[in-house]
């Protein structure tokens, strides 16, 4: 994959900038409690609110970490690994799918906030109901009050445009243009990193689990393994800034061999072989393909 000395030609920046309240609190009980039994003031004992999987706050928690994934996931490090960059041709799917995620997490924090006060009372009873029965009171473990909650959930997003050696109103010096076009070389060739590593990664998993999956008893090799290789090859795709030809032919030829092995699963678990031949070719193409870097 070449570099491409105008980056402002082919992505833009996006900020994702969120803020969710914290869970993690000082359990004061067992603070107490160990404190006096190491006879030590320093001991602390955190615990986390609202522990129950099904918990409404859980569920407004992950739809907002889903959020932040969705960003990691689909766009690129920038140098000052604050705002990152976004393929241009990227930009429509990408604000589509963001806005319904906020707008997910959104409604569920407006479906839930008014029963706020009951969603406490039901984790404390759930605590009360576990080993140490009886001993958590909601203002023992500091419960954040629901218009403080609601306040401290946020999700804000911004887009600009790539800096670009046009956008100067006045002449820039010889050394200061070059010391801009470096930097762009740099996001370039970071971005150029990451999006490479997308693919590498599963590879290397799938290899490692290949080499050492025995097809004994009781031993599992699951699916997702070929998946997140097929996954990471459609992503890779998707996100590289400037692809060659060459780079373009090795991620359809990874995605077709790891589609074979896919449909071939139960083979490659059976024989030991198969699973050899598999590891093989996986760790050639992850060779070539390192090679762009």
């Amino acid at each position: 994959m070449t570099t491409h000395t105008k980056l402002a030609d082919k992505a833009m920046l996006v900020k994702l900038t969120t803020r969710r309240v914290s869970l993690t609190k000082r359990d004061e009980y067992l603070t107490r409690t160990l404190q006096t039994q190491e006879n030590d003031k320093s001991l602390t004992v955190l615990t986390k609110l609202f522990k129950q999987p099904a918990s409404p706050v859980r569920q407004i928690m992950a739809a907002y970490n889903e959020v932040y994934q969705y960003h990691k996931t689909n766009t690129l490090p920038y140098i000052d690994g604050g705002p990152r960059l976004l393929p241009s041709e990227r930009y429509i799917n990408y604000t589509e799918e963001m806005r319904h995620l906020i707008a997910k997490a959104d409604k569920l924090l407006d479906a839930y906030m008014p029963q706020y006060t009951s969603l406490v009372d039901d984790d404390v009873a759930y605590r009360n109901s576990s080993t140490f029965t009886g001993r958590v009171r909601a203002s023992s473990l500091d419960y954040p009050l629901a218009q403080e909650f609601a306040q401290s959930m946020s999700i804000d997003l911004r887009f600009q445009p790539m800096p670009c050696e046009s956008h100067f109103l006045f002449d820039l010096s010889e050394d200061d243009l070059a010391s801009f076009r470096r930097s762009e070389e740099e996001a370039a060739l970071m971005a150029n990193t990451d999006t490479l590593q997308r693919m590498l990664k599963p590879i290397k998993t799938l290899v490692d689990r290949l080499a050492e999956y025995r097809g004994e008893k009781g031993e599992r090799f699951h699916n997702s393994l070929v998946e997140n290789v097929i996954d990471g090859c459609k992503l890779a795709r998707q996100l590289s800034l400037s692809p060659t030809p060459e780079l373009l032919a090795e991620i359809a030829l990874l995605e077709d061999v790891a589609k074979g092995y896919l449909d071939n699963v139960e083979i490659i678990k059976g024989s030991a072989h198969a699973r050899e031949q598999a590891r093989s070719k996986l760790a050639e193409v992850a060779s070539k393909m390192s090679m762009f870097s």
